[in-house]
This record gives C-alpha cells, sequence and structure tokens, in this order.
C-alpha cells in the first residue's frame, strides 16, 4: 500500500513538472495548454500516458534541405511562361509563395470529380495510361473491391516498366493485409509507411497515432495529379457503413502537378532516408520535372502543411481567403473544430455582411468530435451564419471552401486543429470563376437534402447532452 502511495505521489509531481514544461517550452495554444493541464491534474498517470502518445511534437525530419530546395526550383522553372494579372488577389498568391513555397501555377485544366464513381473511373483511366511513372500518396488505402483493382492495375503498369512509387499511411491504413503490400513489392513497386517516429528511447512504443500523413495524391508522369477528399477504399463508392458518401476530387491537367510532385518527392524522400534506405531517385531528379506544354488556362497554387511546417499554411490561407470575400462564402467540412483566428474570421465576414453559408454531416462517424463541432456551428449560427445539417441517412466528406464565386480551395484538410497542427495535408486554391461556380451548384444541389441547423433546438437540449458537448469541447484541441 505504502508502495502504491509513493508511485501515485511520484507520478504526480511528474505531472507537474510536465505541465511546467508545456508552459515554459510547449508553445502551444493556451486553450490547448489548458486541457492538458486539466488532463494532468485530474488523472496524474493518465495524463502522462496520454501526454507521450498525443501531446509532443516529435518530428520526423524532413528532405534534406538542399534537395527540398532543388525540387521547389526545379518546379518554378518547369513553368508554362505565361504572364497573368490576379491583382486582387495578390495577397494571397505572395502569402502562400511564402508559407508554402508554390508560384503560381497558371497553364492547368482541371476537372471536378464529384463522388468516388467519377474519381475512381478516371484515375483508373490514366492510370492505364500511364508511360514513366506513378506516384501515390494515400492515408487510407483498403483491400477491398475497388482497392484490389488499383493493385492490379499498378502491377500491370509496373511489369510494363512504369516506375511506381507508392506511400501509405500506417495507422490510416492499419488493416491493410500484409498479402496486398508484398504483392505490390514483389512487382517491384517500392512502397512506403509512413510512421511518425518519436525520440530514439521511445522508438519501441507505438506513438504515431497523433501524427498522420492525411495526404491523398496522384501524380502520373509529371503532368496529371489527382488531389481531394477520396482515399481508396468501397466506402468512398457509398458502400461502407455510413451509407451514400458524398466527396469532391479535382483531376489537374498541367504545371500545378509539378506542385504536387515536389511533395510527393518530399515525403517519399524523408521516410527513405529515416529508414537509411537508399534514395535512387535523388541522380535524376530533373526527370520528374520537365517542361509542359500548353494544357490550359486556369491558375493555382499549392499549400502544404505539417507539423514540421514553420508555419500553419492552410490554415493562413482559409483565412486570408475569408478576409477577401465580399458577398459569399460557401463551406463543405465533415468535421469543425477551428482555431480562434478561423471562427473568428468567419463571424466578421457574417457580421460584415457577408453570406456565410456551411455543410456539415448530421451523421456521425466520430462521436466526440461530431458533438465538440456543432457547440462551434452554433456560435457561428450566432453570427448570423446559415449553417445546414446534410442528410441523416448519408455522410458528407468533401472538403470545400469557395469565395464570391470567384476563388476556391480544395484538398485533404478538414476545417479542425487536427489537419491545421498535427497532420501533413495539402490544398490546392484555385482562382478561376468557371470552377467556383460548378462547386458552388455542386454546394446549392446538396442543400436539397439539408435541413438548417436549429438554434433554438440546440440550446434547448437536455442537461446531459449539453455536459457531453462541453466536455468534448475541451477535448477538442486535443482531439
Amino acid at each position: 500500500m505504502l508502495a502504491f502511495k509513493i508511485i501515485l505521489y511520484l507520478s504526480y509531481i511528474t505531472s507537474i513538472f510536465i505541465i511546467f514544461i508545456i508552459i515554459l517550452f510547449g508553445k502551444k495554444r493556451p486553450e490547448k495548454t489548458l486541457s492538458w493541464i486539466l488532463i494532468l491534474l485530474i488523472l496524474p498517470p493518465v495524463g502522462i500516458t496520454l501526454f507521450i502518445f498525443l501531446g509532443r511534437n516529435w518530428k520526423i525530419n524532413t528532405l534534406d534541405k538542399k534537395l527540398k530546395d532543388r525540387a521547389i526550383k526545379l518546379s518554378w522553372s518547369s513553368l508554362y511562361k505565361k504572364n497573368y494579372s490576379l491583382t486582387e488577389y495578390k495577397p494571397i498568391i505572395n502569402l502562400i509563395a511564402s508559407n508554402s513555397f508554390s508560384p503560381l501555377f497558371t497553364n492547368n485544366k482541371v476537372t471536378i470529380l464529384d463522388g468516388g464513381e467519377d474519381k475512381f473511373k478516371l484515375l483508373k483511366e490514366k492510370l492505364l495510361n500511364a508511360k514513366n511513372h506513378i506516384h501515390l500518396e494515400y492515408y487510407i488505402v483498403k483491400d477491398d473491391k475497388i482497392g484490389t483493382e488499383i493493385k492490379d492495375i499498378l502491377i500491370r503498369k509496373a511489369r510494363e516498366g512504369v516506375k511506381i512509387r507508392f506511400i501509405i499511411d500506417k495507422v490510416g491504413s492499419i488493416r491493410l493485409k500484409r498479402s496486398y503490400i508484398k504483392e505490390l513489392k514483389s512487382a517491384g513497386i517500392e512502397v512506403v509507411f509512413y510512421s511518425y517516429i518519436l525520440a530514439p528511447l521511445l522508438r519501441l512504443i507505438n506513438t504515431q497515432i497523433n501524427y498522420r500523413n492525411h495526404r491523398k495524391i496522384v501524380v502520373i508522369d509529371g503532368s496529371i495529379a489527382f488531389i481531394g477528399g477520396i482515399n481508396i477504399g468501397d466506402e468512398y463508392l457509398g458502400l461502407g457503413k455510413l451509407g451514400d458518401w458524398k466527396d469532391c476530387h479535382i483531376m489537374i491537367e498541367g504545371d500545378c502537378a509539378l506542385g504536387l510532385q515536389s511533395v510527393f518527392l518530399d515525403d517519399f524522400s524523408s521516410i527513405k532516408k529515416y529508414n537509411n534506405e537508399e534514395i535512387t531517385l535523388l541522380s535524376n531528379i530533373e526527370d520528374y520535372f520537365k517542361p509542359l506544354g500548353y494544357k490550359g488556362n486556369i491558375p493555382m497554387q499549392v499549400i502544404r502543411s505539417g507539423p514540421d511546417s514553420e508555419f500553419p499554411s492552410i490554415l493562413q490561407a482559409l483565412i486570408k481567403m475569408i478576409s477577401v470575400a465580399k458577398e459569399s462564402i460557401n463551406i463543405i467540412t465533415p468535421y469543425f473544430i477551428p482555431s480562434e483566428g478561423l471562427i473568428d474570421a468567419l463571424r466578421i465576414a457574417s457580421l460584415s455582411g457577408v453570406k456565410v453559408s456551411l455543410i456539415f454531416p448530421e451523421k456521425a462517424d466520430h462521436f466526440t468530435v461530431n458533438r465538440a463541432s456543432k457547440t462551434y456551428l452554433a456560435e457561428l449560427k450566432r453570427s448570423g451564419a446559415n449553417i445546414y445539417l446534410y442528410n441523416k441517412d448519408a455522410f458528407i466528406h468533401s472538403k470545400l471552401l469557395m469565395v464570391d464565386n470567384k476563388i476556391c480551395t480544395i484538398g485533404t484538410a478538414n476545417l479542425d486543429i487536427r489537419s491545421f497542427e498535427l497532420n501533413y495535408e495539402v490544398n490546392t486554391i484555385i482562382y478561376d470563376g468557371s470552377i467556383t461556380k460548378d462547386f458552388n451548384n455542386i454546394f446549392y444541389t446538396l442543400l436539397d437534402n439539408c435541413r438548417s441547423f436549429n438554434y433554438e433546438e440546440y440550446e434547448n437540449r437536455s442537461l446531459l447532452t449539453k455536459l457531453i458537448d462541453g466536455f468534448s469541447r475541451l477535448l477538442s484541441s486535443i482531439l
């Protein structure tokens, strides 16, 4: 009994020490710091364990700076040369050039893929037509029907001599069978798993759970790229437990594929470098950034962010986009746990007369996140925004934000703290009224299956529900 008391006492003292470390050196947002302090004070031993697994930012080394700079310069120098004036959005363009090292890619054609069927049909077609290389990076890969179809195509192309590299997140694809990977590797496909790496003393503990590669990228022959919210799995075709699944993806033909190529090569080389494996592509990296002929006239930029980023690049870009809105902001997101800066920007826009509208799924795939999200949605509703809950018998997973029928962003980032601070994410900004209008048409069509968020009904929920919501919100900074 005495020994137990001593252990408990030492655990408490250790917790107090960790609290001071967080406050003095953590540089976390105040609300996040307070959440950890509360957990550590109430449940010291549990708090210490959770903090090791979820609280620390154990950063994986990124690609050698010289090589990263080389890839970025290649993506710039290979651009189709064209003068382009976007004076109204120059501050956004300059911001992304600074925080994500992205030029303005002006030689692009964009195809909107409204749902899994559109995405996989076109993806399979382009994979089959690949001539030189295929680069894939996914958070979730499943060995179901569509996963098997993609695998078989990749094996076929590898046997034809196409060089294939595949990054898979270890947490997101934890149920992927070893036989699936073995088949890919046996065909000569380079498969690497992203697994967040702790300090040397803790490498035997699986702590990557809180840090994930959430990117969904395909680059084919350096000229075609796919990006959006759709992973590889039957559920994205509406065949999972959540039923009908609404999501968006895009296919890019043109120079913006070079920007996504740079992101992929950075990630792939980083993982290979950490594993002390030879990075064979470094000797001929120029081959992956060859100049392209004219493809289209849609200007775009690539925004990259991750736990190792100097700035929360995607968050900054979203706030800047919101700040230039004059008439409308339309948003679709499966999760809504915004930073204080983001929700303030939306509130200010709404109170300033900008029509702010947001579609959110009524059906929850993560209970705590859904409950926490609704507390923020209620705040936004109180500021005059239009909040819509999508069909309770389906799920919506799109990550879209459209401003004034003029510019929009689509990619892998949700509107939550995890995407802004913990995950590796990538988005594109499209400076084109036609594409933005097409996305807005998707938004307005979805409204037919939505109901308005009832603020009075929400405020009159039971005391127990209010307690659950309050606790969920308290944890939202570390979810």
